[in-house]
């Protein structure tokens, strides 16, 4: 579960990320295999020693990233030629959605101002004119590469559907989520 603190903050800040949290269970993992955090959509993997660097406004905001990016749909991902490329395009996916909630990104996050509101097809794309992706970098593991990292982890197309319906679902209240933010929940 995600820290009860946590709850409690997002629960006087912004309730849909409360309500969001409790589908996850927070699981630390003590060998090397994952250095920052992940998720599969059912566990938040983290690595306690990275999570300890880590400001509380900072864990808040990873927390909060990794569970839109199964609100997003990307625990699992198309083929692509990329696949570092893709999960840049859907971490500047989900920190876009972020920005709309209100949440304050901390400095070093992975945004591209000018694909502000463009699918994480489209920055894909963008991003094939990057002249190196290689110097831009994520805060996490992209869900649909986790198995590289916890070979008992496999992407869940079932689990991606579970999250659609949630998105579909938080899309109706209109009093939680901005426009901006309901109107992607309900493409999901």
């Amino acid at each position: 579960m995600i820290e009860q603190a946590d709850r409690a903050y997002w629960a006087e800040t912004l309730p849909v990320m409360e309500m969001l949290s409790e589908f996850l269970t927070l699981t630390p993992v003590l060998r090397q295999q994952i250095v920052t955090a992940s998720t599969d959509g059912r566990h938040l993997y983290f690595c306690p020693h990275y999570s300890a660097t880590l400001s509380d406004e900072s864990r808040r905001f990873l927390h909060a990233h990794l569970i839109w990016h199964c609100v997003a749909g990307h625990l699992t991902a198309p083929l692509v030629a990329n696949r570092h490329r893709w999960h840049l395009a859907c971490d500047h996916e989900v920190n876009v959605l972020l920005m709309a909630l209100g949440l304050i990104l901390p400095s070093n996050t992975l945004l591209f101002p000018v694909c502000v509101g463009r699918s994480a097809i489209d920055v894909y794309r963008w991003l094939a004119g990057h002249p190196d992706t290689s110097l831009e970098i994520t805060a996490d593991i992209h869900p649909a590469a986790l198995w590289d990292y916890l070979p008992n982890t496999n992407p869940d197309q079932r689990m991606t559907a579970l999250w659609r319906r949630r998105a579909h679902l938080i899309a109706r209240d209109s009093d939680v989520l901005p426009e901006r933010v309901a109107k992607f929940c309900e493409a999901r």
